[in-house]
């Protein structure tokens, strides 16, 4: 299992889900990197939606404009379905992002100090 699993959640390489007595609770990337001196812009998008899509390339494009501005580190979380090892068809796993993923990893900026 990743570092990133839902409490819950089955993965191929563990028979049981993710228990937070056994394997720890989900890391949240995003929200420790955000303490950290030189990072500016930290932003948790999603690929579920037309909408989050658009949304997507946005934040993409501000990342890239801070690292080339020489302002500070940037980075973008860009969580995206995976029908075929969560084992549910393309239209359950954007389902699945946005009623389930989002809880624990919600989406939007998460630290933008560019200024």
């Amino acid at each position: 299992m990743a570092p990133t699993t839902l409490l819950g959640q089955r993965t191929a390489t563990c028979q049981f889900t993710r228990r937070p007595e056994k394997e720890g609770y989900p890391l949240k990337i995003m929200e420790m990197m955000a303490v950290l001196e030189g990072v500016v812009y930290l932003e948790r998008t999603s690929v579920h939606s037309v909408k989050d899509i658009i949304a997507t390339k946005k934040a993409i494009k501000k990342s890239f404009e801070t690292q080339i501005a020489k302002k500070g580190f940037s980075m973008v979380e860009v969580i995206s379905p995976c029908p075929t090892y969560w084992g549910l068809s393309p239209i359950e796993s954007m389902e699945r992002i946005e009623k389930e993923i989002t809880k624990t990893y919600p989406l939007g900026i998460v630290k933008d100090s560019r200024s």
